[in-house]
C-alpha cells in the first residue's frame, strides 16, 4: 500500500495542474449535464416514514374503509377575526371549499364540520371569533407531492381572498413537516456559506496566510462541486435516495472532514519543514503519514453511513449513500487536490511553517501525562463521568412545530387555535373500528358510546368526537334520562287532560242516572200500552165476528140477483129500456151494500192483524228497554270502577312524573344519563352528516377522534397513542364489537412510529459506525486494545456531548433535543473523532518505537497544535450555527461543537494518551512494541 500512496504523492506534487484540471473537468460537466441537486431533490423527496409503518397502514386501511384519503398528509385551515365570525367569513369560506372541491389534484377529502349545525360547535370556538376545517390532502408527509398540496392549498386562500380582518391559516401536521423541510433549505446555502467563511477565518488567523488557509478550503469547494452533481446524476436514475435533508447534510460532513484533512497534511507537512526536511520531501512524507489515517476515517464513516440505506425513517435513510459518497469524494478531493495545491504553494515558498511557542507548550503537556499517567487518566475519566452523567435524564423532543421558526405559517395557526381553542384541538389522534355488521343501529351506537367513555377515562383525553358524541359532548336526545324526562313530560299533560276527563265521567253518570229513569218510565208506558193494545185487538176481533153476518148476507143477495146482473149486461141499451132500467136501479145498492161489507170487514182484519203485531211490537220493545236499561246500569257501574280506580292512580302518576323529572333534571349537562339512540333517530335527516364523517358507506366501520391535552409531538402523544388502542381494544372484546378490528392514527401515531424507528435506526448506526471504528483501527494499528481504546473514548466522547448539549438547551432555551440530533451527530463525532484519535495513535505508534513515554511526549509536541487546532476551528464553527432559526440545526451545531471540545481537549488530550501510558507495552498487543513500524523511515532528527 505504501507503494500506491507515494505514488499518489509524487503525482500530485509532479502535476499540480493536471490534479486542479481534472477536478475542474469534473465539477464543470457534473454541474452543466447533470440536473441541479435542488431540482432532484424536489422530485424525488421521501416520506418520513416507510409505507409500511403502522400509523401509514392505520391511514391508509381508513381511507380505504371511509373512501377517504390513504395519506398522512393532515391539514387544517384555520379561520380566525378579533370579532365574531359573520356573512363575509361564511361566503369566503363557501367559496373557498367550492376551490377544493374541483382541486382533486392535491385535495383528496374535505371535512366541513361548520356547515353542520349538529357538529358546528366542534369545529367554531366557544367566543365564535375562530373556526377551522380538516383537509386531507395528497402526498405522504415529507414527500415533494405533500409540500405542493399545502401550497396549492395556500395558494387557494390567496386566490379566493379573505375579506379585510380575517386571518387564514393553513396549519396542521402536513404544513408543519413542509414548513420546517422549506425553513431548512431556505437557511441551507447561507449556514454552509457562514460555516466556510466562519473556517476561513479561523484558519487565516491560525496560519497567519491567506494562501496556506485556502490549501484545506479548496478541496472542501471542489468536492462539493463534484459531490453534488455525482449524488444528483444517481437519484435522478432512481439509484439512491435523495432529501433535502440529505442535500444539507452532505455539505455539512464534507466541509468538516474534508476541511480537517487538509489541515492535518498542512500541519504534518510543516512538522517536517520545521525539522528541515526539503519541500518535496517534506510533502511526501506528510501525504504517507496522513493519508492512511484520513482514508481509514473517511472509510470508516462512509461505510457507517451506507448502512444508514437499511434505516426505516426516510430522512436518516436517504442521507446514508448520499452522504458516504460525497464523503469519499471529499476524501479523494483532499488526497489529490490538497497536496497538489501545497506542492504549488511550496514551490513559490508559501505555506511555511511560524515561530510559535505553542508547540513547547504542547510538548510540557505531555511530559506532564507520560510522568503521571494514572492521576490524569482518574482526573479525566472523572470529568468525562459528570459531563456524561446528564445523558441518562436526557429527554428527546419529536416537536417539530417547536424545531421550526415561530413566524411560520403553520405554527401562526397553531398561536391562533390556542388563542380560541384549548390545546391540541386540530392534532387529535383518530381510532378507526371495523365490525362485521353495520353499526348504524342502537345496538351499534351504544357500543360505540362504550368505548368513548373508556377513551374518556384515559389521563389527559380532553375531548372525544364520536357518532354517540358528534359535537364532543353527548347528545341530551340519547341520555335515556333525557328521554324520561320527555316522557314525564307527555305523562304529565296526559295526567292534566285525565283530571278533566274524571270530571266528565261524573257528569257522565249523572247523565246515565236521568237516562236509566227515563228508559224506566218508557218501560211502564210499554207495559201498560201493551196490555191496552191486548184490549182494542180483542175488540177488533169482536168487530170482525160482527161482520162475517152481514157480508155473508150481502155475499148470498149478490148469488140471488145474478140473472138479473146479467140481464142488464146483455141489454144493449139498459138505460132506455124501461125494465132493464128498473133492474138496474135495483142491483146498484145490492151491489154497493156487498161491497162496503167486504171492504169493511177487509178492514177490520188487517187491524185486528196490526193491532196483534203491535201488541208484540210493544212487548219487544219492553224487553228491548229492560235489556237497555240492565247494560246501562252495568256501564254505569264500569265507569264508576274505572273512575275510582283512575281517581286512586292519580297520586301515583303523579308522583311517577315528579320522580321522572327529577331523575332528568338531576342528570341535566352530564354524560351519566344512560345512552340509547332509537332507530328511527338514526335515519333523521339531521344525522346524515355525522353518518358521512363518522361512518364508512356501509355501516361497518366508524372512526373517533380524540383531543388530549400535553405535547401530542412527543412522548405524551406516543404515549396516547398506545393506551388508545390498548383502551379501545379491550372495550371491544364483549357485545357486537368483539370481533372488531381496532387501528390508531394521528400525530402520536406518528410520534410512536418514528420514536422507534429512530432508536432503531441509531441503534444500528451506533453498532455498525463502532465496530467499523474498532475494525479500522485495529488494522491500521495492528493492536485490538488500541482500537478498543478508541472506540470506548469514542463512545464517551459522544455521550458527554449529548449530556451538556441537552443540559445546555435545557436550562438556557427551555428546549429538548431534536430527534435528528443524536444521530447525525453521532456521524459527525464520530467522523472527526476517529479522525483525531486514530491520528494521535498512529502517530503514538510511530514515535513508541523509542519507549511509550518517550513515544508520547513526542507525539503532543507533533500533534497537539493541529489537532486542537482543527477541533477548535470546526467546535467554533459549529456553534456559529446556534443563531439558526431552525432548532435542530442550532442543536445539531452546539451538540457537535461540544462534542469536538470535548474529544480535542479531553479525550484526545488526556484519555487516549493516559490508557496509552497505563498500559504501555500492552496497548500495542499482541505485537511487540519493538515491531510496531509504520513504514516511515525517516523521522525528523530533531525528534
Amino acid at each position: 500500500m505504501t507503494n500506491y500512496v507515494d505514488r499518489a504523492s509524487r503525482i500530485c506534487r509532479l502535476h499540480p495542474f493536471l490534479v486542479l484540471a481534472v477536478w475542474i473537468a469534473l465539477a464543470l460537466l457534473g454541474n452543466l449535464l447533470v440536473p441541479h441537486i435542488g431540482w432532484v431533490v424536489r422530485q424525488q423527496a421521501i416520506p418520513i416514514l416507510p409505507s409500511d409503518s403502522p400509523s401509514a397502514v392505520a391511514l391508509q386501511n381508513m381511507g380505504r374503509d371511509f373512501a377517504d384519503s390513504a395519506s398522512n398528509n393532515l391539514t387544517y385551515v384555520v379561520l380566525e377575526r378579533d370579532t365574531e365570525l359573520g356573512e363575509y367569513d361564511r361566503d369566503f369560506y363557501d367559496r373557498f371549499l367550492d376551490r377544493l372541491d374541483v382541486d382533486t389534484t392535491h385535495v383528496d377529502s374535505v371535512v366541513d364540520l361548520w356547515s353542520d349545525p349538529i357538529s358546528r360547535s366542534a369545529s367554531q370556538s366557544e367566543d365564535g371569533c375562530a373556526m377551522y376545517v380538516l383537509l386531507r390532502l395528497r402526498g405522504q408527509l415529507g414527500t415533494t407531492e405533500a409540500a405542493e398540496s399545502v401550497a396549492a392549498v395556500r395558494d387557494s386562500v390567496a386566490d379566493v381572498g379573505p375579506p379585510a380582518g380575517l386571518g387564514v391559516f393553513v396549519s396542521g401536521p402536513g404544513p408543519t413537516v413542509a414548513d420546517e423541510l422549506t425553513s431548512v433549505g431556505n437557511e441551507a446555502i447561507v449556514n454552509t456559506a457562514a460555516t466556510a467563511l466562519v473556517i476561513a477565518l479561523l484558519l487565516v488567523v491560525m496560519y497567519r496566510s491567506v494562501v496556506t488557509s485556502l490549501i484545506p478550503l479548496i478541496p472542501v469547494a471542489v468536492a462539493l462541486a463534484v459531490a453534488r452533481p455525482a449524488v444528483a446524476f444517481l437519484g435522478d436514475r432512481q439509484i439512491i435516495e435523495l432529501s433535502l435533508f440529505s442535500e444539507n447534510l452532505l455539505a455539512s460532513i464534507t466541509l468538516g472532514a474534508v476541511a480537517n484533512y487538509g489541515i492535518f497534511l498542512i500541519g504534518r507537512y510543516q512538522e517536517f519543514r520545521r525539522a528541515g526536511v526539503a519541500a518535496d520531501e517534506a510533502l511526501d512524507k506528510a501525504y504517507r503519514s496522513v493519508a492512511p489515517v484520513v482514508a481509514a476515517s473517511a472509510l470508516t464513516v462512509a461505510l457507517a453511513l451506507a448502512s444508514l440505506d437499511f434505516a426505516q425513517v426516510g430522512l436518516l435513510r436517504s442521507a446514508g449513500l448520499p452522504c458516504a459518497i460525497s464523503l469519499l469524494i471529499g476524501l479523494m478531493s483532499a488526497l489529490t487536490v490538497a497536496p497538489a495545491l501545497l506542492a504549488l504553494a511550496a514551490r513559490r515558498g508559501l505555506a511555511e511553517p511560524r515561530a510559535t511557542a505553542e508547540r513547547r507548550r504542547w510538548r510540557r503537556l505531555g511530559v506532564g501525562v507520560a510522568r503521571w499517567p494514572g492521576p490524569v487518566m482518574i482526573a479525566a475519566a472523572g470529568a468525562l463521568l459528570i459531563l456524561a452523567l446528564p445523558a441518562l435524564a436526557t429527554r428527546i423532543s419529536f416537536n417539530e412545530a417547536r424545531a421550526q421558526p415561530p413566524t411560520t405559517e403553520s405554527n401562526l395557526g397553531y398561536a391562533a387555535m390556542d388563542r380560541h381553542f384549548p390545546a391540541n384541538r386540530i392534532l387529535p389522534e383518530i381510532v378507526s373500528i371495523k365490525a362485521d355488521m353495520d353499526l348504524r343501529t342502537p345496538s351499534g351506537m351504544i357500543a360505540i358510546e362504550t368505548v368513548t367513555r373508556k377513551i374518556l377515562e384515559i389521563a389527559d383525553v380532553r375531548l372525544v368526537q364520536s357518532a354517540s358524541r358528534p359535537a364532543g359532548s353527548i347528545l341530551p336526545e340519547s341520555q335515556i334520562t333525557t328521554q324520561v324526562g320527555q316522557i314525564a313530560d307527555q305523562l304529565s299533560a296526559s295526567a292534566d287532560d285525565l283530571s278533566n276527563r274524571l270530571a266528565d265521567s261524573d257528569d257522565a253518570l249523572a247523565d246515565l242516572a236521568e237516562i236509566d229513569a227515563a228508559l224506566g218510565r218508557l218501560e211502564d208506558g210499554l207495559t201498560q200500552g201493551e196490555t191496552r193494545m191486548a184490549d182494542v185487538s180483542d175488540v177488533a176481533a169482536d168487530i170482525s165476528q160482527w161482520l162475517d153476518g152481514p157480508e155473508a148476507y150481502t155475499t148470498a143477495m149478490t148469488g140471488y140477483l145474478q140473472p138479473l146482473r146479467q140481464y142488464t149486461r146483455s141489454t144493449s141499451d139498459c138505460a132506455q129500456t124501461a125494465l132493464c132500467a128498473v133492474v138496474e136501479k135495483l142491483l146498484m145498492p145490492v151491489d154497493i151494500a156487498a161491497a162496503t161489507t167486504t171492504k169493511l170487514n177487509d178492514r177490520v182484519d188487517r187491524l185486528e192483524a196490526g193491532l196483534r203485531d203491535a201488541g208484540n211490537s210493544i212487548s219487544a220493545a219492553t224487553v228491548v228497554v229492560a235489556d237497555v236499561r240492565q247494560a246501562l246500569r252495568k256501564t254505569e257501574a264500569s265507569i264508576s270502577e274505572a273512575s275510582a280506580a283512575l281517581r286512586s292512580l292519580k297520586p301515583q302518576l303523579d308522583e311517577f312524573i315528579d320522580y321522572a323529572r327529577g331523575l332528568s333534571d338531576s342528570f341535566k349537562g352530564s354524560a351519566e344519563g344512560g345512552f340509547y339512540l332509537p332507530e328511527h333517530a338514526l335515519t333523521d335527516p339531521r344525522f346524515d352528516r355525522v353518518r358521512e364523517l363518522l361512518f364508512a358507506a356501509d355501516g361497518r366501520a366508524t372512526r373517533i377522534l380524540v383531543v388530549s391535552d400535553g405535547e401530542v409531538f412527543g412522548a405524551d402523544g406516543a404515549q396516547l397513542s398506545q393506551e388508545l388502542e390498548s383502551v379501545a381494544v379491550q372495550a371491544t372484546k364483549d357485545g357486537v364489537l368483539r370481533d372488531a378490528t381496532v387501528q390508531v392514527a394521528g400525530v402520536g401515531s406518528v410520534v410512536r412510529d418514528l420514536e422507534g424507528s429512530v432508536w432503531h435506526d441509531f441503534t444500528n448506526l451506533a453498532v455498525v459506525a463502532l465496530v467499523l471504528v474498532l475494525l479500522v483501527v485495529t488494522v491500521l494499528l495492528r493492536s485490538p486494545v488500541a482500537g478498543l481504546a478508541v472506540v470506548v473514548t469514542v463512545a464517551v466522547s459522544y455521550l458527554s456531548a449529548i449530556a451538556v448539549s441537552a443540559l445546555f438547551w435545557r436550562t438556557v432555551f427551555g428546549y429538548d433535543l431534536h430527534w435528528s440530533v443524536p444521530p447525525i451527530s453521532f456521524i459527525a463525532l464520530v467522523a472527526v473523532g476517529a479522525d483525531y484519535n486514530l491520528l494521535f495513535s498512529s502517530r503514538l505508534k510511530e514515535e513508541s518505537v523509542v519507549g511509550i513515554r518517550t513515544g508520547l511526549i513526542r507525539t503532543f509536541h507533533g500533534t497537539g497544535s493541529v489537532v486542537t487546532a482543527a477541533g477548535l476551528i470546526f467546535a467554533l464553527t459549529m456553534f456559529a450555527l446556534i443563531r439558526s432559526e431552525i432548532i435542530s440545526v442550532a442543536q445539531m451545531g452546539t451538540t457537535i461543537g461540544f462534542g469536538l471540545l470535548i474529544d480535542t481537549f479531553i479525550v484526545r488530550t488526556f484519555v487516549v494518551p493516559s490508557i496509552a501510558g497505563l498500559t504501555g507495552r500492552w496497548f500495542w498487543w499482541p505485537f511487540r512494541l519493538r515491531d510496531a513500524r509504520t513504514g516511515i523511515s525517516v523521522r525528523p532528527s530533531s525528534l
